[in-house]
């Protein structure tokens, strides 16, 4: 019989004790000017990065099959270099990236539950071929009756969005392309972005494009071809290059690079390893004021001291500009008229930029 020991209570702990408890936890590494810390893994977290990666792969080749055998939807929405380097080479995965991955799961059962009461058919595969080289499409939701089918795409965002993007377009006109000439009926679809962090979301409705389908098509052909010939194709920028397993190698983001070294090479390490530090310092930030302002919010605070900071709740304000894009598509004239006579010129300086 195991017996656990209670950890003494905070008011008796010396700074002794608590120095000696720090050091069995984090050993400290004296680096010159840098301290480095290693923090040693539980035997629960061991056996989460050994078992959550595992799990992942088996889900996704039970709901999804071998991805490598066919061309997907987010084949050709994507980067077709990193599609193509995904089906010939296998891809490791950090722990972050997979539970970011997660976030689209959580999406579709959010969906599932907006969507509870209808006549919906998850997960509805369709196929083609092109050169025998099969195209596959897994839809999330699907509604059909004798007149249509409507397909309901669900997407995870980190912030609010105005419009769908391209790559999702793409993807979703594949769905429907494939879905037409499965159903031999009209089709359409509906793109729900939800951002599950903030609680929001929208919805986008997607006709269906014969136009764009044949672009996806395209991609398509283009990665078929790349497989058959064993030759990358073309890197594409994306929203994900900064987190792309494939990034090292990118033609795309090593187009211009000049070797460093020495002091310099240090200096851009460090640099480069501040930036994800920041980047999750920020998103923690983000998480915790989001959280103070609901607080603030519900119990009429506006202003509050935790040590030597001050941390003030601002009022709501509302402002109107003008949409410039949208005067320039309706009223070129006027828009080229009103730019001539009240434009300023905005010069900005360069910056520090980190993928």
């Amino acid at each position: 019989m195991s017996v656990v020991t209670p950890a003494p209570a905070l008011s008796v702990l010396m700074a002794s004790d608590l120095q000696r408890y720090m050091e069995s936890q984090v050993p400290l590494h004296n680096g010159g000017d840098k301290m480095e810390s290693a923090i040693k893994k539980s035997k629960l977290e061991q056996l989460i990065f050994k078992n959550f990666p595992k799990v992942l792969k088996e889900e996704s080749l039970a709901s999804l099959g071998d991805r490598k055998e066919y061309v997907g939807s987010s084949d050709v929405g994507g980067c077709l270099r990193k599609a193509y380097l995904d089906k010939v080479e296998e891809t490791e995965y950090d722990m972050a990236t997979l539970i970011r991955f997660e976030r689209g799961h959580l999406s579709e059962g959010i969906v599932r539950k907006m969507l509870k009461g209808l006549k919906v058919v998850e997960q509805t595969e369709v196929k083609g071929s092109v050169q025998g080289f099969q195209l596959k499409s897994h839809i999330d939701f699907m509604l059909e009756n004798k007149d249509e089918c409507v397909v309901i795409e669900a997407k995870s965002v980190s912030s609010s969005i105005d419009e769908p993007y391209e790559s999702w377009i793409l993807q979703v006109q594949y769905q429907l392309h494939l879905l037409k000439i499965n159903r031999k009926k009209p089709v359409r679809a509906y793109i729900i972005a939800i951002d599950v962090n903030q609680g929001w979301f929208k919805t986008f409705e997607v006709e269906y494009s014969d136009i764009l389908a044949q672009v996806a098509l395209k991609r398509a052909v283009q990665l078929i071809i790349a497989l058959k010939e064993g030759k990358e194709p073309e890197a594409q920028e994306q929203l994900y290059c900064s987190t792309c397993t494939r990034k090292a190698t990118c033609p795309l983001l090593n187009a211009g690079v000049t070797e460093i070294r020495g002091d310099v090479l240090q200096l851009a390490k460090e640099l480069a390893e501040l930036h994800k530090q920041r980047k999750v310092l920020e998103d923690t930030f983000e998480a915790k004021a989001r959280e103070m302002e609901d607080f603030m919010r519900g119990a009429s605070i506006f202003k509050v001291r935790p040590n030597d900071s001050f941390i003030s709740l601002t009022s709501d304000f509302e402002y109107s500009s003008i949409d410039t894009k949208a005067l320039k598509a309706a009223r070129p004239r006027l828009y080229a008229k009103l730019l001539e006579k009240f434009q300023r010129n905005v010069k900005t300086k360069g910056h520090i930029n980190i993928k």
